[in-house]
């Protein structure tokens, strides 16, 4: 895996922790280096088959733990 693409994948998967905590997307994005929020929405959906916002709300309403498309909530 090239660099660029390894240190995309370890911004995802804080942005998958910070989501899961209940921090804003748009927050999300601003803090971990992302051009806007759009830009987040789609390297996540990309990603994980989800949506920012799909996965926070998924998180926040069953608990730590589920799985959404098949993705751990832990990372």
């Amino acid at each position: 895996m090239p660099l660029h693409a390894y240190h995309l994948h370890v911004r995802l998967l804080e942005a998958k922790r910070r989501l899961r905590d209940g921090a804003r997307v748009a927050a999300v994005a601003a803090e971990l280096g992302f051009s806007d929020q759009s830009h987040l929405h789609r390297r996540f959906k990309g990603t994980f088959g989800v949506t920012p916002g799909e996965w926070r709300r998924a998180t926040a309403s069953a608990g730590l733990g589920t799985t959404l498309a098949g993705i751990d909530a832990h990372g």
